[in-house]
Order: structure tokens, then C-alpha cells, then sequence
């Protein structure tokens, strides 16, 4: 005689809608997607991490290139234009006159962090023409960009993992759910008193 459902058992297979079979395996695929899905979410930490670190890293070279390219010069405000915008943010466009490594008298127009007054001298970078640039970037640029890449990382695959559980668990409890009806179903006509039809 075949067995049941493993070693030493005997007796005909269990059918394939026996409620409790079906529950058995329900929760087994349950128990495999917890796993499964706590593995993702590790890996994401793992990836968020990376990510972050090498984002990190390529502002740092990048910062490296800009601060070899770019140098600081003094320069003199010579009219500014402050817009509403750029007074909440605590920038300004401004006009400077400044002289560039290589003697040159130049003006052009900047973005200045803070608000100045024609006359007043402020510090602006140029590149190897002479012509204005953005200042290299910072450390403190780096760590931002650092945590920001691994913090959406981290967000993304958590949406990953969340939409997966969602389905997988919907999944189990769809079958975990028949299991019950179908329990139900042999258990209601003797509480009942009524008989299959």
C-alpha cells in the first residue's frame, strides 16, 4: 500500500483539496516567503549601503577634478539683482569684477550665497579660462549625496519587498482561507444537523 503523507504511514493519499494538506502547505509557503522576504530586506540595508558609499565616492573624485580645474579669486560686487525668491533662500545674482589667475580684468554674473552691496569683495572661482564657475563640491556635499542614494536604495527595494509580501501573502491567504471553507464545509452539516446535498 502507498503512503500517505511519509514514512510509516499507510493508508490512500491524502485528496488534493484535504483541508488540512492544503493548510499544511499554505503555511509552509508562508514560513518560506518570511524568510525570503527578510533576506530581501537585508540586502537592500546591504545595497542602500553600497550605493550610498559609492555615490559618496565618485562626488569626492569629482570634487577632486573641480578643485584642480577651478580656482579662487577676490572679486568686487559691482550691481546685484535680488529677487524675491532669492532673498527667502539667502542667494543673490550679482555682477562681479574680478582678475583672473593669469591678470586679466574680468565681470561677469554669479550666484553669491548671502546678500551684498555694491563695493563689498567676495570670493568667487573661475575655471582655466577665467571665466566664473560653481566652487568645487564639498565633503559635506558628498555626505549628502551619500545619504540620499542610500536612503531612495533603500526605499526602493523596501517597495520591492512590501509589494512581494503583499502578493505572496495574499497568495497564502487565499489558499489558507480555502483550507478553512473546505474544513468548514465537512464540519457545518453535524452542527448543523442538515445534510450534504
Amino acid at each position: 500500500m502507498r503512503t500517505a503523507d511519509g514514512p510509516g504511514r499507510t493508508g490512500p493519499r491524502p485528496a488534493a483539496d484535504d483541508p488540512a494538506r492544503l493548510r499544511r502547505r499554505a503555511t509552509r509557503w508562508e514560513d518560506a516567503l518570511s524568510v525570503l522576504l527578510g533576506l530581501l530586506a537585508a540586502a537592500g540595508l546591504a545595497v542602500g549601503w553600497v550605493a550610498g558609499g559609492a555615490a559618496q565616492q565618485a562626488v569626492q573624485e569629482r570634487a577632486a577634478v573641480e578643485a584642480a580645474e577651478r580656482a579662487p579669486v577676490q572679486a568686487t560686487v559691482v550691481d546685484r539683482v535680488v529677487a524675491v525668491t532669492e532673498m527667502q533662500s539667502g542667494q543673490q545674482t550679482a555682477t562681479v569684477r574680478y582678475t583672473t589667475p593669469d591678470g586679466r580684468e574680468e565681470t561677469g554674473g554669479t550666484t553669491l550665497t548671502g546678500l551684498y552691496e555694491p563695493g563689498d569683495r567676495v570670493e568667487v572661482w573661475v575655471d582655466r579660462s577665467g571665466e566664473l564657475a560653481l566652487p568645487p563640491s564639498t565633503a559635506e556635499d558628498a555626505v549628502v549625496v551619500a545619504v540620499a542614494t542610500g536612503l531612495m536604495t533603500v526605499i526602493g527595494c523596501g517597495i520591492v519587498v512590501l509589494l512581494l509580501g503583499r502578493l505572496g501573502y495574499y497568495w497564502t491567504g487565499a489558499r489558507i482561507a480555502r483550507a478553512w471553507e473546505l474544513g468548514w464545509a465537512d464540519v457545518e452539516p453535524q452542527w448543523s444537523g442538515r445534510r450534504r446535498a
